[in-house]
């Protein structure tokens, strides 16, 4: 598998912060609320075991082992800013937030909408956020979320 299909060829900034518990608060939501990142790769994952067509196997691993290098650099960045990379931030993480949903083309829309409602979060964090280390990072982020919309979208038109 290919994993460059499935993320931007552009390089992930290195972050360069200060402690900062806000920011680090900030960035709980998109890394492991209801519409996280945690919640992307258990999703995909899930729908890659469940799915019977082998290519949309494949490309649900793929964006899945791209969302998961996004827990990754998110919850380094959380730690860099001082605070703790907690699943679920204020409230403990469900695996009621999973799309358990089989149809391939049902749950194809939907991960559309979760992957444009995951931009709209990184775009209110940006909005929020004090260091430009950390939207360089988010807006790096943006740019595979939107690559996977692309792919789905594509994946959709041909079921």
């Amino acid at each position: 598998m290919d994993l460059k299909t499935y993320s931007s060829d552009l390089h992930y900034p290195t972050l360069q912060v200060e402690k900062n518990l806000h920011d680090s608060k900030i960035l709980m939501p998109v890394y492991g609320g209801v519409q996280g990142e945690i919640t992307a790769v258990m999703t995909y994952t899930y729908q890659h075991f469940v799915a019977e067509d082998e290519a949309l196997k494949e490309m649900l691993n793929g964006v899945s082992i791209a969302e998961m290098k996004h827990v990754d650099l998110l919850g380094n960045a959380i730690t860099a800013l001082g605070g703790y990379p907690v699943i679920g931030g204020r409230a403990y993480w469900s695996g009621s937030y999973v799309n358990y949903t089989l149809d391939p083309k049902r749950f194809l829309r939907q991960n559309i909408l979760a992957e444009e409602n995951a931009i709209l979060g990184y775009e209110r964090a940006i909005l929020n956020l004090s260091q430009d280390s950390v939207k360089n990072l988010i807006e790096r982020i943006i740019l595979d979320e939107e690559i996977h919309i692309k792919l789905f979208k594509e994946f959709l038109s041909s079921i």
